[in-house]
């Protein structure tokens, strides 16, 4: 009996450096990139592009091979992560306020910062706190403010929110959009699947389970529909004055737990309108029956209409 010959590749003792390394992806992906070219930071190519816009490129693929692999779109973040994570570090280090606290800052022991972390998972904050702790864990949140997907550039999000709120005042609306992408035929369009979307057949859109599968395996495509959908929807509520004149609105972006994208939006009307105003404005029943018309009027809650009009219904 034939025995399959086995390659065994060892890890080595160093680090491998993953900075103008063309050779790195090539060898982790070697069915990515078959024959050993087309890897990023390649300095023998002409044309010299950064490794974030050569990835964007790699992800729109009309095969869609590195768009569905397992692992390539997480460890490239991960590099995308990490050296702007390096990038910001240094930067840090070359400021003046930096050096004075360096010396500081060499001088904790690994139990300092060990300790440190098992308090602040076990949620234990201790009042008498170690100075030279609390520059260290300063300067790594002024860079983690700066990096893509960090719990700190959340906090900086949240920053951001409360210098508007205290500029513009409390927001007249808060929303969250949140696109079904596994019943969209844009969705599944954008993935691949062969749909004429001016002409959707009930027997085109698969049962719930195919069109989920489909979903997850193309996280580019459907990232894609939720950023078309937004835009439009934004487009439209804000710029195209659906809601009246607007002085400022701020989204995030978060992923649910299936994976799928959603949105939440701040809005700030330009009116000079108060809270305490609405409050008092609403005891009048004119103005209370012309909010509810209007309310009414741009808010539904049901697909009746559609049914009617023989549009596609969505099977589980």
């Amino acid at each position: 009996m034939d025995i399959e010959n086995v390659y065994l590749i060892p890890h080595s003792s160093k680090p491998v450096n993953e900075y103008f390394n063309p050779k790195l992806l090539a060898g982790l992906y070697p069915t990515l990139f078959c024959y050993g070219r087309g890897v990023p930071e390649d300095q023998l190519r002409p044309v010299q592009i950064t490794l974030k816009e050569h990835i964007r490129y790699l992800l729109a693929y009309n095969d869609r091979r590195f768009e569905k692999h397992h692992s390539f779109i997480f460890v490239v973040f991960d590099l995308l992560q990490r050296r702007n994570a390096c990038f910001h570090a240094q930067l840090t280090a070359t400021k003046p306020y930096f050096q004075s606290s360096a010396d500081e800052i060499l001088s904790l022991s690994s139990k300092d910062i060990e300790t440190v972390l098992d308090n602040n998972s076990k949620r234990i904050y201790n009042s008498e706190s170690n100075n030279t702790l609390n520059k260290l864990l300063q300067h790594i949140k002024t860079i983690g403010d700066r990096v893509m997907g960090s719990t700190y550039s959340r906090t900086a999000l949240r920053t951001r929110i409360h210098a508007l709120v205290y500029n513009q005042g409390l927001p007249s609306i808060f929303l969250t959009l949140n696109p079904a992408d596994i019943h969209s035929p844009v969705a599944l369009y954008l993935a691949g699947v062969k749909l004429d979307l001016d002409n959707i057949q009930n027997n085109q859109l698969m049962d719930i389970y195919k069109r989920a599968e489909i979903v997850a395996s193309h996280p580019v495509a459907t990232a894609k529909f939720f950023h078309i959908l937004i835009t439009n929807i934004l487009n439209t509520m804000i710029i195209g004055g659906v809601l009246g004149p607007v002085k400022a609105y701020f989204g995030t972006v978060e992923s649910q737990g299936r994976g799928s994208l959603h949105l939440h939006l701040l809005i700030w009307l330009d009116h000079d309108m108060k809270p305490a105003d609405m409050k008092e404005k609403i005891q009048d029943a004119v103005f209370r029956d012309k909010l509810k018309a209007y309310l009414e009027d741009i808010i539904k809650e049901d697909l009746d209409d559609f049914k009617e009009k023989n549009a596609f219904e969505y099977s589980n």
